[in-house]
């Protein structure tokens, strides 16, 4: 509904995406109960997306809270961002941000900026993983670990650095026993006889054939 209220106010002229698009839509991104607005720095057109925010939150009942939003400036005076700020009552932020939960900036991001999400990973790693038997953990590695840096990796090409910090982290889960023994059975285990007939089960690869003893006959001269 947002959306539709935003589109239509664009279409009128009361608001101006910052480079003209001729037909094309607003640019709006939603994505749960965060919003991303490009727009010119223009303290009446804010003027108007306040009204139209109020009268949004009067008909559906969802607040906006101003004291979380941000206004991010690009080319924009630092004089001429207070009163933009001032006006539309919101801070100030700088770039990188994140949304929704990735490093979002007008240049490429560094391997700082993804600190985030490497705290995110290992703040789940640190929670449970001691708790968990080995087949917990290996699905925890899967389902979220792995989804978490792939979810990551469809948007953003990540640094090496941080692809092996997270490896390290998927690691360190799978392994971690809750004692020694644990992990001696898990060693035993890989390395036995019928580990290895699996494997060769799942890559359908034939055994190896055994080496004939080299004939012990001394070779004839005809």
């Amino acid at each position: 509904m947002l959306q539709i209220l935003i589109k239509r106010a664009a279409s009128q002229g009361l608001l101006c995406p910052p480079i003209p698009q001729g037909n094309a839509d607003y640019p709006v991104i939603q994505y749960a109960d965060d919003t991303l607005l490009i727009m010119q720095a223009d303290a009446r057109q804010l003027f108007f997306l306040k009204a139209l925010l109020r009268s949004f939150s009067d008909s559906t009942g969802l607040k906006v809270n101003y004291s979380k939003s941000q206004m991010l400036p690009i080319n924009v005076s630092q004089d001429r961002m207070k009163i933009l700020a001032n006006t539309f009552g919101c801070q100030i932020g700088t770039f990188p941000f994140t949304c929704p939960g990735l490093p979002m900036g007008t240049t490429k991001p560094r391997v700082e900026d993804y600190t985030p999400l490497m705290d995110k990973i290992e703040r789940r790693l640190t929670a449970c993983s001691s708790l968990l038997s080995y087949s917990r953990r290996l699905q925890m590695v899967n389902s979220v670990l792995t989804a978490t840096a792939t979810y990551a990796m469809c948007t953003l090409k990540l640094p090496k650095g941080v692809i092996d910090n997270i490896d390290r982290a998927r690691k360190q889960c799978l392994w971690r026993g809750s004692n020694m023994t644990e992990r001696r059975e898990l060693g035993c285990l890989a390395h036995g006889k019928k580990a290895q007939e699996q494997r060769r089960s799942r890559c359908h690869q034939p055994e190896r054939a055994e080496r004939c003893p080299p004939s012990q006959t001394s070779p004839q001269v005809l």
